[in-house]
């Protein structure tokens, strides 16, 4: 459907200003029940493949908490800077959650998946954990440049032991990755890509050291 207009702006001369403000008004919702107003599209992360059932290799009991994240990523448009300085949003592209809780879930589905714990839970939960796991997100968002566009993600873990209240682990993590696909649907496949990256270096880490606790433990107990 489309509304014509006119080219001359005499007629702002001979309406009165609230006419003029009312038929504006009655124009944009007229032109949305057309069918102009585009269509929000929503991108969700990929998560990790759980793996074959197997026994665990610890007994831990492991609680991730909701990461922590500015104020700019816990919205759910996507993000995209223009600039170092000047960033913007996608007003009709948006997460199917914000990033820091989507990346929340998706590492504790990755930590699931590595059949080291035997039960991977989101917190809070009252159930007793032998490890909590904290995290912030500073960074998830496309970069344009002169050399095309990128992706850049930033975040940080760290591993608390319960029975000690002691940090045992911590991890940071920051990269930039270029999108090789059009459109914000490849912001969305290269930002999946590089928090499966970021699983890859840091997670190896988390799990030694949880690792080295239950054989410390088993020592122990003989």
């Amino acid at each position: 459907m489309t509304i014509a207009g006119s080219s001359s702006n005499a007629w702002k001369h001979s309406f009165p200003q609230g006419a003029r403000v009312g038929l504006a008004l009655f124009t944009a919702l007229f032109a949305a029940a057309c069918g102009s107003v585009p269509k929000t599209s929503f991108y969700h992360l990929q998560m990790p493949l759980a793996p074959m059932p197997s026994d665990p290799k610890t007994d831990f009991v492991l609680g991730v908490e909701h990461f922590r994240a500015p104020e700019v990523l816990r919205d759910t448009r996507i993000v995209y800077y223009v600039s170092p300085t000047q960033m913007n949003f996608y007003e009709y592209q948006r997460w199917g959650a914000t990033p820091a809780s989507m990346l929340s879930e998706f590492t504790a589905s990755w930590l699931e998946a590595s059949g080291v714990f035997s039960r991977v839970m989101m917190l809070p939960d009252r159930e007793h954990v032998d490890y909590t796991l904290g995290g912030s997100v500073t960074n998830f968002e496309e970069v344009d440049s002169e050399g095309g566009v990128k992706v850049r993600l930033a975040m940080e873990l760290n591993l608390e032991r319960m029975r000690d209240h002691k940090p045992v682990w911590s991890g940071r993590w920051a990269f930039e990755n270029p999108v090789s696909g059009h459109g914000v649907e490849g912001v969305a496949d290269a930002l999946n890509t590089s928090c499966t990256q970021a699983m890859r270096e840091l997670i190896p880490g988390l799990l030694a050291q949880v690792e080295q606790d239950s054989k410390a433990g088993a020592g122990q107990n003989h």
